[in-house]
C-alpha cells in the first residue's frame, strides 16, 4: 500500500524509528532528507522511462565485432579497431538505455561515430552503398520511433531534429556514392 511520496508502511516505520532514536529535531531533519531523496529518486526513474529499441537498432547492436587479422594492412587494422570500439560503445549505451540510465541522444551520438566507421571499412562504391542503405533503414525506423516519443512528450523535439539532420547527411552520402558509382553527378 502506497502512502505519502511513494513510501510504504515499512518505510514509514523505519523513519519513525530513526526519528525516535535520534531525537525529534534531528529526527525530523533526517526524515525530511530521506523523504526528499526517495521522492526525488522516484521522479528520476519516472523521467528516465524509455521505449524499446526498434528491431533494426537491436540487429545493429547485436552485430558481432569485425575480425582484425594479422595479415590485414595496418590502415585496415586501425579502421576495424575503430569500428569495433564504436560498436562496443553502442552495445554498452544500448544496455544503459534499456535500463533507463541514459537517453536516446547518447545512442544517436554513438551512431554518428559507428556508421561512418563501418562505411570506411569498404572501398568499393557498391559495398559502401549497401552499408549506407542499411544505415538509412535504421535511421528511418528510429525516426518513426522518435516522432512517436516527441508526440507523447517523452522527448524534446531537438532530439528528433538531430536524428533528422544525421539521416539527411546519410542520404547525401548515399546519393553521392550511387552517383559516383553510376558516373552521374
Amino acid at each position: 500500500m502506497k502512502h505519502f511520496c511513494g513510501t510504504n508502511l515499512t518505510s514509514r516505520r523505519i523513519l519513525a524509528h530513526a526519528m525516535w532514536k535520534i531525537g525529534s529535531k534531528r529526527g525530523w531533519s533526517c526524515a525530511l532528507a530521506i523523504v526528499v531523496w526517495v521522492s526525488g529518486s522516484q521522479l528520476g526513474l519516472y523521467a528516465q522511462q524509455t521505449t524499446k529499441l526498434t528491431p533494426k537498432v537491436v540487429a545493429m547492436v547485436s552485430a558481432p565485432p569485425v575480425e582484425v587479422k594479422d595479415d590485414d594492412p595496418p590502415l585496415l587494422q586501425l579502421k576495424k579497431q575503430r569500428f569495433n570500439a564504436a560498436l562496443s560503445e553502442m552495445k554498452d549505451r544500448a544496455d544503459l538505455y534499456n535500463r533507463g540510465l541514459t537517453r536516446v541522444n547518447e545512442l544517436i551520438a554513438v551512431a554518428e561515430r559507428l556508421f561512418p566507421a563501418e562505411v570506411e571499412l569498404y572501398d568499393k562504391p557498391e559495398e559502401k552503398a549497401q552499408v549506407l542503405q542499411r544505415h538509412l533503414d535504421v535511421y528511418n525506423e528510429a525516426q518513426a520511433n522518435l516522432e512517436k516519443q516527441v508526440r507523447e512528450g517523452m522527448l524534446p523535439h531537438a532530439e528528433l531534429e538531430r536524428l533528422v539532420y544525421d539521416k539527411l547527411s546519410l542520404e547525401i552520402d548515399l546519393f553521392n556514392v550511387k552517383n559516383a558509382h553510376d558516373g552521374h553527378q
